[in-house]
């Protein structure tokens, strides 16, 4: 009889070792997934926002975009990056190996960190300074973008890293005036709660239109798009500092920046149109669209200009709008 009670509870402790490991794999499985979800989503969108860039950049030059593959090019982003990231992936014999392999995932690993801020439905991460936090997670993208260049041990991708931080550094100036303006305006600093405010509502657009138009001036610069594409100037710098990446580091460089695209326009949406659902998704689509139809219609600017545009006019008057805010929610 002792020996069956010993053998019946060496079975219970046995079953119960397993069942509390099948609850922990289940649920670590169930935090993994969701964790993975939006990002997936993420990558997913990017690759159709890419398609949706060539076919409105083609039907602005007066040509048809990428119509081959499947119905109406719809897989053409897929199968080029199946394409890159199939190919040999060569680095320079002068580079700095390790640095230089990082640099890719460095990037687009902080250009997904962007999302992490953003309050999904069903995520349990809630960030109480959303806002600063923001402004923190993109100032680090000019790290990856200097590292890049720099490990490349080319004067090109150094010459373009080197512009790469200069803009960053100058542009985030107003845009942490405006930030500032919108979290005095809102009295709150968490993205959830501004999101709660904004939703429904369309009143914030109108008042804060002119900081609004100063916040999307500063995201091209800071995504370094067109006119304010310096980084990768074509003419000037060959590809910038990218231009001795190739397969899939040139993929996640590729990757990274339209990813942030599509975070600036949601964020944009966020904090100065509001709305929520279907409502929140189309107007994120139109400012994407925008990125596109300043890059189909706007020269690149001068590199002085483009200086001179941020300290000589948008600094002060985005300071001044600040001050303006300040003054008249205290009195």
């Amino acid at each position: 009889m002792q020996k069956q009670l010993k053998q019946c509870f060496s079975l219970f402790k046995v079953g119960a070792f397993f069942a509390v490991f099948n609850s922990f794999f289940a649920s670590a499985t169930t935090q993994f997934v969701m964790l993975i979800f939006p990002f997936l989503c993420v990558l997913i969108a990017v690759a159709f926002y890419t398609l949706l860039e060539r076919k409105v950049l083609g039907y602005i030059m007066n040509r048809k975009g990428p119509n081959k593959v499947a119905f109406m090019g719809m897989v053409q982003p897929f199968s080029d990056a199946a394409k890159l990231f199939n190919k040999e992936s060569i680095t320079p014999g002068f580079s700095n190996n390790f640095v230089f392999v990082l640099c890719p995932s460095l990037i687009l690993f902080n250009s997904l960190a962007l999302w992490v801020l953003y309050p999904f439905n069903y995520s349990e991460m809630m960030f109480i300074c959303g806002l600063i936090q923001f402004l923190v997670v993109s100032s680090m993208s000019a790290y990856g973008v200097m590292l890049a260049g720099w490990s490349s041990n080319s004067k090109y991708a150094l010459l373009g890293s080197v512009r790469a931080v200069a803009q960053s550094v100058s542009y985030e100036v107003p845009l942490t005036l405006v930030m500032i303006s919108v979290c005095c305006s809102l009295g709150s600093m968490w993205c959830q709660e501004v999101k709660e405010i904004q939703d429904g509502l369309f009143s914030l657009g109108f008042l804060l239109d002119m900081e609004g138009m100063i916040w999307l001036i500063c995201m091209l610069a800071e995504s370094n798009r067109a006119p304010f594409d310096f980084v990768e100037g074509e003419s000037e710098l060959v590809s910038g500092f990218n231009v001795e990446y190739s397969s899939g580091g040139f993929a996640m460089v590729f990757m990274a920046e339209y990813a942030s695209m599509l975070f600036n326009s949601l964020f944009f949406c966020v904090l100065f149109i509001g709305g929520s659902g279907a409502m929140l998704m189309l107007a994120t689509t139109l400012v994407a669209l925008g990125y596109v139809w300043v890059r189909g219609s706007f020269p690149r600017m001068r590199y002085d200009k483009m200086m001179n545009l941020c300290w000589r006019y948008l600094t002060g008057l985005t300071l001044c709008l600040s001050v303006f805010c300040m003054c008249s929610l205290y009195w």
